[in-house]
């Protein structure tokens, strides 16, 4: 009966001491050094639970050293799975351990979503420039791709300055923000502008020339030159073309207005034609 009640003893404390051996590992790695009584005290333990406890740690190998005053020292080389005891372990201590994997894991991910932010804006301002994104994504990508060596933090500090140096470098050649920015685009637009007029008055004269040859008895031999844009659209120039006796009439000033070709016939009425058209 009584060696019964022995193996409930034992068994009870074996299983007391399971389930806060992760909590007395983390307390003690905590504090680096520890003795007997400490830990009795801290856990409620009586003394011969205690010397189990401080046996199993001795066996396990969190204890590196004993010195001759009874006092334990963690190993530097023991690296405790903690995951498990690091809420409960802070109940002892009176603070939260820190559990720096976790926090590293937190930080990590708060500089990685700072690092896609500014990443998503400079390729918004870059854009504006986008041969300058030829260099930004792939050293991007580059960076990011070694947060498996250097860190998730390290990387995303390098993305970061990529990007910040990307911005400044590239508006420093060719504005991509800012008032010179809004200059580039006024120059811009003032140009296409000038460019389209252009095209758009070219194409009118050719399309009035044509309309001119076409009411030519011989459009094929019509040669015209000093072809302009006059008022409201019409068509302004000098044409040389043969006649109905196959001779050529030499240089006359025409007006073309919309399918009416007018041809300067020497009367006031054309001179006047020309003169508030063309001139």
């Amino acid at each position: 009966m009584a060696e019964s009640n022995t193996k409930n003893i034992d068994s009870d404390m074996t299983s007391h001491i399971e389930r806060i051996y992760d909590d007395v590992v983390m307390y003690c790695s905590n504090r680096k050094t520890f003795d007997s009584e400490l830990i009795c005290k801290v856990f409620e333990l009586d003394e011969y639970t205690c010397s189990e406890l401080i046996t199993t740690m001795v066996i396990n190998g969190v204890v590196g050293d004993i010195s001759d005053d009874g006092v334990y020292k963690v190993s530097d080389k023991y690296v405790h799975n903690d995951f498990l005891a690091i809420n409960n372990a802070s109940k002892y201590t009176g603070t939260q351990i820190k559990y720096n994997k976790k926090e590293s894991n937190g930080a990590g991910k708060y500089f990685a979503l700072l690092a896609l932010i500014v990443f998503l804006v400079s390729v918004y301002f870059l854009f504006r420039s986008p041969v300058s994104l030829l260099l930004l994504i792939p050293l991007s990508l580059m960076v990011a791709a070694l947060s498996d060596k250097v860190g998730a933090i390290a990387s995303s500090i390098g993305v970061i300055v990529i990007c910040v140096f990307s911005l400044i470098f590239v508006n420093s050649s060719t504005p991509i923000f800012g008032e010179k920015y809004e200059a580039r685009i006024k120059a811009e637009d003032y140009k296409d502008r000038i460019r389209k007029e252009a095209i758009e008055e070219m194409n009118q004269i050719s399309f009035g020339e044509k309309r001119l040859k076409n009411s030519l008895k011989d459009p094929s031999s019509a040669d015209i030159r000093n072809s302009k844009l006059g008022k409201s659209g019409v068509v302004c120039g000098q044409v040389n073309a043969k006649n109905s006796f196959g001779a050529y009439t030499g240089y006359k000033n025409f007006v073309q207005i919309g399918t009416t070709s007018l041809i300067d016939d020497g009367t006031k009425d054309f001179a006047n034609e020309w003169n508030n058209l063309c001139n």
